[in-house]
């Protein structure tokens, strides 16, 4: 017998496969067990175990390290009635759950942007105002590793968004998920241009000074 705990916010449930082992029962199967007993749409379900989330649904439960009886944390919104007729094309519970995790990524890439992009773009402006000697781009003086490093950060964390939102798969009678998707690509897309046009005027002021 396989009895596993969950936890979801203040609610704690259990889980019992009867007559089976971890090894014999999917990531999947977990889930939509959850989904049945909270009302979570299965897209909306992140499931978590010793700190780590896991993520493949094909993966038998013992691939997490999972015990009998072992404690989970499950994370999810059990939307209302108002929220899937006002913010899905037609009240489909798994649309929503996708829309919510198109406006977390673009809720984190504007969280990036304004965390960081002023201050990015503040240091590049002094750098060239600066005018320092020429140097050798694998030597670079504190302030434009600073800017090389901040770049590269902004840039990674930006793709990884727009990634993920690649990785969204829709239906096609999704709608108005679709225009979510859409709309957070091309803000998402807008911010890594913005990155990327601070970092072209460095990169012109190092080629007109001589730099390597």
């Amino acid at each position: 017998m396989t009895v596993l705990q969950i936890r979801w916010g203040r609610e704690r449930f259990t889980i019992d496969f009867e007559g089976r082992i971890l090894g014999n029962i999917k990531l999947g199967e977990l889930r939509e067990r959850c989904r049945e007993l909270t009302g979570v749409p299965l897209g909306g379900i992140t499931l978590i175990y010793g700190g780590a989330t896991m993520k493949d649904d094909n993966a038998p439960l013992s691939c997490f390290g999972i015990k009998p009886n072992g404690k989970i944390t499950m994370m999810g919104t059990k939307p209302t009635k108002n929220d899937m007729v006002e913010l899905t094309t037609n009240g489909n519970p798994e649309e929503y759950a996708l829309i919510l995790r198109i406006q977390a990524a673009l809720k984190k890439a504007h969280d990036l942007a304004a965390e960081y992009l002023p201050q990015y773009e503040q240091d590049a402006a002094k750098y060239i105002a600066s005018n320092p000697p020429p140097f050798s781009m694998h030597a670079m003086p504190p302030m434009r590793k600073k800017l090389q490093d901040m770049h590269t950060m902004l840039s990674e964390v930006l793709l990884q968004q727009l990634l993920g939102l690649d990785g969204v798969v829709l239906q096609p009678e999704f709608e108005v998920a679709r225009l979510k998707r859409r709309e957070a690509v091309k803000e998402t897309q807008r911010l890594l241009d913005v990155i990327d046009a601070v970092h072209a005027r460095v990169k012109e002021c190092d080629t007109r000074a001589g730099r390597l």
